[in-house]
């Protein structure tokens, strides 16, 4: 018997088992695939923006700068922080008085590190979505192959038991319907463990640089807030 036809004959349990463990593997190469591109495409041009916000003499200078990485993970963090700067500068809310400005400055800045806490969870949210299916899969389909095969094994023994002969053509079926079950449990485990633990290290590295970039336009807002103050003397 070939393997189509062992999948053909096999027993209801088995089919269930097989097709269980093809739909994990079709969903896990396609995971893998659709967040290949979210991740690339996430951290394009990410290194470039932090070396540009230093380079950077003000948030106008920046702003930019940043329209060449639209749509990137890096360009909505720092759109959202400019934003929030964009706001306040319209809003004309600064103090006059030299002493209250420290102490407004002060708030001012831990609000965008709040702001910056938020649109990296944002981004980092989106990033995550689907990894708990690689980690499903890497987790159960082991199990579920191992099902496959003990219900194979099963399988072997009862034909054993009602033909009373211990053949190779009695045992083939049941013992190929468990081996079957073992290479495709691994056939989607292994993918989706190895894939889960890649796009975990990248997005905890993806975070990092995120709130490096986030960190360092604060600190160019800083500068430009300072500067203006100093300015009026």
């Amino acid at each position: 018997m070939n393997l189509w036809q062992i999948l053909l004959h096999a027993s209801p349990v088995a089919k269930l088992t097989l097709l269980v463990l093809l739909f994990l593997s079709i969903g896990t190469w396609a995971v893998i695939f659709v967040k290949w591109r979210q991740f690339r495409r996430a951290t394009a041009g990410l290194r470039d923006l932090i070396l540009a916000v230093e380079r950077s003499e003000t948030c106008a200078d920046f702003a930019t700068k940043l329209r060449k990485h639209r749509k990137s993970s890096a360009w909505q963090v720092a759109r959202y922080i400019l934003a929030e700067v964009a706001r306040l500068k319209k809003e004309n809310t600064l103090p006059e008085e030299k002493e209250l400005f420290a102490l407004w400055l002060e708030m001012f800045i831990k609000r965008l590190g709040r702001h910056l806490n938020v649109a990296r969870e944002r981004e980092a949210l989106q990033l995550k979505e689907g990894l708990s299916f690689l980690a499903i899969t890497g987790n159960a389909a082991p199990f579920i192959g191992l099902f496959g095969t003990v219900w194979g094994i099963m399988t072997a023994f009862h034909q054993i038991g009602l033909k009373g002969s211990a053949s190779l053509a009695t045992v083939a079926p049941g013992i190929a319907e468990a081996l079957i079950a073992t290479a495709l449990g691994l056939f989607a485990a292994i993918p989706a463990s190895v894939a889960y633990n890649f796009f975990a290290a990248r997005l905890e590295a993806i975070e990092t640089e995120l709130n490096e970039l986030g960190e360092t336009i604060i600190l160019l807002v800083e500068k430009e807030f300072m500067y203006e103050i100093a300015s009026e003397d």
